[in-house]
């Protein structure tokens, strides 16, 4: 709120975890802007599909100036560009896009670039820093998870008061569940709908367990559909390590290429390249983080409710193909018969 009157700030990148909440909180800014004066002339939101369609970026935006009509949609790119670019080349406007999953040329819209002499701004929501790059932004706010008591707050808010104080102990293992969902606001608010009804310690406690073995599936895509595979294959390795582990960015590398992870080049002095690559990459994304260093190797960390995501993947692979089996902290040399 503070960045949509800075005159040197035109374009706002909010990045996070899929689930974190930048969607809600873009709709949040568009009704305001749409329902309380401010300074712009026009406010447009826009969902982007996944696929980065122009035409239908344009068709959502044109549906702002009454360019929804069969004739407009029925037009090329290249035609409805300059009509969305003359509806706001006069005008103050803020355009608010969510869900970025690669760049979008703006020129190509047909949304003038916002700079200091027209005083308009675009605010758009993404998964990966990479994105926030790639569209210019002068400003990129990471959207983190929920810390513990704002996790808890959420989780409780959406089980209700009826259901917690059906027995003394269930407060104590919704706490516990609140905890599994690792501050992620759509597992909160999702996991949170699924206990309402739940007014037992069996069914607390089951829920529980079935978190531990099951984690959460429901966001496999939220969290992973973006990846390409040798990307996804990298991150599903990392489940391999136990909670909490600090894990050595060198090391991490030359177990990807042991394991054949690494396929663009034969030599790990070379596959170094690919592996910082992606580790910058899955970074960015926000499904690993840098955490300090150990003996002088930097090193990263896997979130818990990232990891558990993870593990449930690996169990769907195992089913099929067979090519993982976690066992962490236990041990072993060797697949127990």
């Amino acid at each position: 709120m503070e960045l949509h009157v800075d005159k040197d700030v035109g374009i706002i990148g909010l990045y996070g975890l899929g689930g974190v909440g930048t969607t809600t909180f873009l709709t949040k800014l568009n009704n305001k802007f749409s329902t309380t004066p401010n300074v712009f002339e026009v406010v447009i939101w826009a969902l982007v599909p996944k696929d980065s369609d122009v035409g239908k970026i344009q068709d959502r935006i044109g549906g702002n100036f009454g360019f929804s009509d069969d004739s407009c949609k029925n037009k090329s790119v290249d035609p409805k560009a300059p009509d969305i670019y003359g509806a706001l080349r006069n005008k103050r406007f803020i355009v608010l896009l969510d869900d970025l999953w690669e760049r979008v040329d703006l020129n190509q819209v047909g949304i003038p670039k916002p700079s200091q002499e027209n005083g308009s701004k675009l605010i758009f929501t993404t998964r990966s820093l990479e994105v926030c790059g790639e569209m210019e932004a002068q400003k990129k706010i990471e959207v983190k998870c929920l810390e513990t008591e704002k996790a808890w707050e959420l989780f409780r808010d959406k089980v209700g008061d009826e259901t917690l104080n059906n027995h003394p102990d269930i407060p104590n293992l919704a706490k516990q569940v609140a905890k599994r969902c690792g501050g992620l606001p759509l597992a909160l608010i999702t996991i949170g709908h699924a206990m309402v009804c739940k007014k037992t310690i069996g069914e607390w406690k089951y829920a529980i367990e079935m978190l531990k073995r099951c984690a959460l599936p429901k966001l496999e895509n939220e969290v992973f559909l973006f990846l390409k595979f040798s990307m996804k294959c990298c991150l599903l390795f990392c489940c391999l390590y136990p909670e909490d582990y600090r894990i050595p960015k060198r090391r991490l590398m030359e177990h990807w290429f042991c394991e054949g992870l690494l396929n663009e080049f034969d030599r790990i002095s070379e596959a170094q390249m690919q592996g910082d690559n992606i580790i910058c990459s899955l970074i960015s994304a926000c499904l690993l983080e840098n955490d300090g260093e150990i003996d002088g190797e930097d090193c990263v960390k896997m979130r818990d409710e990232i990891r558990d995501i993870t593990l449930w993947i690996t169990r769907q692979f195992e089913a099929t193909e067979n090519n993982f089996f976690v066992k962490a902290g236990a041990q072993l040399f060797q697949e127990p018969c």
